[in-house]
Formats: C-alpha cells, structure tokens, sequence
C-alpha cells in the first residue's frame, strides 16, 4: 500500500527497523604462560652445554702448583726453624766472643763460646724441672749484679769444668736452686747436666744448631758427664 501523501509543512515520524544483534563467541582464558616464538632455525638443534673459558681451566691448574710449592717451601722453613726438630742457623761465628752467652728465646737454648773458640748450645729447661708436672723454672744467667754471684763463685769455682775454670758466668734456676758453669756442667751436686744440642759452622761461616741432636749427661763424683739417656 503506498504510504499517504505528506501534507505540506508535517514531518512523518518512521520507526527504526529494530537490528539483529550478532552472536559473539569468546574464547576461554588461558592462564598458562607463554612460550616465546622459537627460532625455526634451531627447532631442530641439540641443546648447547655451557662450558668454561679455557684459560680458567689454566689458571686453576697454575694456582694447584703454586700451592703444592708453597706447602713444601713452608715445611723446609719449618724444618729449618728449630720447632723441636731441625737445624737453627745463627749469625757468623766470629760474631761471638770467648765466654760470650746468647740466649735464643725462640727456640729455648743459650749458644756459648768457650774460651778454646767451640760452641756449646745448652737447652734451658733442665731435667728436673723437665719431669716436674708443677711449676717449672728455665734457667738464666745470674747477672753480675747479683748479690748472690760471688758467693756461688768462691763456694762452686772448684767444681767447674776446666773449660769454665776463671768465669763469673753461671746459670741457675729457681725451682730446685740448680747450678750449672757455662758448658751446662752442674755445680751445687751430682746430678744431671743442662742437655746439649749439636753445634757446627757451615759453609758460608754461619753456626748451626741442630735440635734433632741432643745429648744428655749427668755429673758423677769426679766424672763431669757421664752420657745418659734423654728423657
């Protein structure tokens, strides 16, 4: 039916035609992460395993050797040093004087020249006081200040070595009141002597003391050292 004829100066009011909404499907969400694309080129190559530069390979194997020289330089040096074992080795021998005394504290002993030129290197703690499990006493030189020094002179002076025979130089300890002249020789009784290390110069002129020697002594009527055994 045709629609009616408008009338002048009137509008006709036409109704929209009502659209058809489309039907939108949307996909589930997908929480699970995503995989970076992967080159097309390598989808078929192995996995590459890391390996170390080589030079640090090098450089573990120089700091190995350098090591192992180290331990071994470090047990010469101690042997060297006197830790209860090994040879000590002191300044030029003509650096000490006859009827000098050197007390060498790090290793516990007094290297002494004797009038005749030898060398005696005396260990510090005596037998006595070595066996005491109280308090023990390492001998030392009596100084010539000492009130005491000229009486254990004019009382001992007789009993001493005759390569100690003249010196004002003795030692003594204050645990037992042990005596002894300057070659370790006891003085106040028959007794053990002060314990000797083996001394000896080298090529360079230099005295050795060997800690790994030591003889040991003791005093016995007219017999000055009679040998006995180290304990």
């Amino acid at each position: 039916e045709p629609p009616p004829a408008s009338s002048p100066g009137l509008s006709v009011f036409t109704r929209p035609r009502r659209l058809r909404p489309f039907d939108i499907q949307q996909a589930p969400l997908d929480n699970r992460p995503v995989s970076p694309p992967r080159d097309p080129q390598q989808s078929n190559s192995p996995p590459q395993t890391l390996r170390p530069p080589v030079f640090l390979g090098c450089a573990a194997l120089v700091g190995a050797v350098l090591l192992v020289v180290l331990i071994v330089a470090f047990g010469l040096i101690f042997l060297n040093s006197g830790a209860d074992h090994g040879t000590v080795v002191l300044n030029d021998a003509s650096d000490y004087a006859p009827g000098s005394e050197q007390y060498i504290s790090a290793h516990n002993f007094f290297i002494v020249r004797l009038s005749d030129g030898s060398f005696v290197a005396l260990a510090d703690l005596d037998a006595a006081n070595r066996a005491s499990s109280a308090h023990q006493c390492r001998v030392a030189p009596v100084l010539p200040g000492d009130p005491s020094l000229p009486g254990l002179i004019s009382t001992l002076g007789t009993r001493m070595s005759p390569l100690a025979a003249g010196s004002t130089l003795v030692f003594r300890e204050d645990c037992f009141n042990a005596v002894y002249d300057i070659t370790g020789a006891r003085l106040d009784k028959d007794a053990p002597n002060l314990d000797r290390f083996a001394t000896s110069i080298d090529s360079s002129g230099r005295l050795n003391v060997d800690l790994a020697k030591r003889s040991c002594s003791e005093r016995s009527g007219t017999d000055l050292a009679v040998p006995m055994s180290c304990s």
